[in-house]
């Protein structure tokens, strides 16, 4: 842990550093302002962090930079937010690898069925020097990544049904995102993808417009998945981190003292968050029992084979071994 955090720390003196070469403001009576748009509930624990992140920032600029969270995709689809943040809006938006691909396309392999089995691994991916020339890659695309580290625990395939294997989920149609690294892990996975946004999967399971989602614990509580859904089946095949982006020409106009400060602070609370929500894994596990899911573990061995075709597909095989070695995974 000490060897992370040692990692870490240095990950946010190269991004300050980074941050100092922007030209940045001079205005110090100015009030900037951020909206950040997330999918979450305003119950959920990513909630709670991203608002954590805006009161720290609020108290090191003496209120010059307010941030406010709009949950629940109130400000708009994410897709229509990083578009907005391009063009130099004050929207900041809570997203993932995923889907930053669009933009700089090896950064999705992150978001790849079993590329992480935990927290600690995902973040040594993210300190090496090939992640690092993706973050300036999305720089140049016009996207600043406040922090990558937020984490809202491993996603499994929850629906009516047990899904014990990759063949019991041939034909099933199942929720998620609409981005490569997704779509090619779920298939290769053995269902049928289908995207639609998180607002609407409670309903689509419910009027059995989909079979199936697969999700995180800390979005299946918030959303009351166990409403609808009978079973987890526990694949746990995709640990989810999430970037917190801004547009660049944004971020640019602020002091470069206030670009520290908002890189400083959303790191430390993407971590802080990420730990409590690590901590808070087998609580939320218990509720969902407690409100009448099954929890159905499973062979992840033969869903990690599976997988092996995602990344032949999107030709990330090779990539995922070089990750592995800079990050001493191997």
């Amino acid at each position: 842990m000490k060897r992370i955090l040692a990692l870490a720390l240095a990950i946010i003196m190269m991004l300050s550093m980074t941050a100092c070469g922007s030209k940045g403001g001079n205005d110090t009576d100015k009030v900037y302002e951020l909206k950040v748009s997330t999918t979450q509930t305003d119950k959920s624990m990513i909630y709670a962090g991203l608002q954590a992140a805006a009161d720290s920032v609020a108290e090191k600029t003496n209120g010059k930079v307010k941030i406010t969270i709009y949950p629940s995709s109130q400000l708009g689809a994410e897709e229509d937010m990083i578009d907005q943040a391009l063009q130099g809006m004050g929207i900041a938006v809570l997203t993932d690898a995923g889907r930053l691909s669009s933009y700089v396309n090896d950064i999705g392999i992150l978001n790849m069925a079993y590329i992480v089995e935990n927290y600690d691994q995902g973040l040594k991916l993210m300190e090496t020097e090939t992640f690092k020339g993706w973050d300036k890659g999305l720089i140049e695309k016009g996207i600043r990544t406040l922090t990558y580290n937020y984490y809202d625990g491993a996603r499994s395939f929850m629906g009516n049904a047990k899904f014990e294997t990759p063949e019991s989920l041939k034909g099933v149609v199942c929720r998620t995102p609409g981005a490569a690294p997704y779509v090619e892990s779920i298939t290769a996975l053995g269902a049928t993808p289908y995207n639609i946004a998180w607002s609407e999967v409670y309903n689509g399971i419910q009027t059995k417009a989909i079979d199936a989602c697969e999700v995180q614990y800390t979005s299946a509580v918030s959303s009351a998945m166990y409403e609808v859904c009978d079973y987890v089946s526990k694949t746990e095949h995709i640990n989810l981190f999430n970037m917190v982006i801004c547009g660049e020409k944004w971020f640019s106009k602020l002091p470069a003292e206030y670009q520290t400060i908002l890189l400083e602070e959303f790191f430390n609370a993407g971590y802080n968050n990420a730990q409590e929500i690590i901590a808070a894994q087998d609580t939320m596990e218990a509720t969902l029992i407690e409100k009448g899911m099954e929890i159905v573990e499973v062979d992840k061995a033969i869903f990690m084979k599976a997988a092996e075709a995602a990344y032949e597909k999107l030709g990330w095989t090779e990539l995922r071994t070089q990750l592995y070695a800079e990050a001493g995974l191997n």
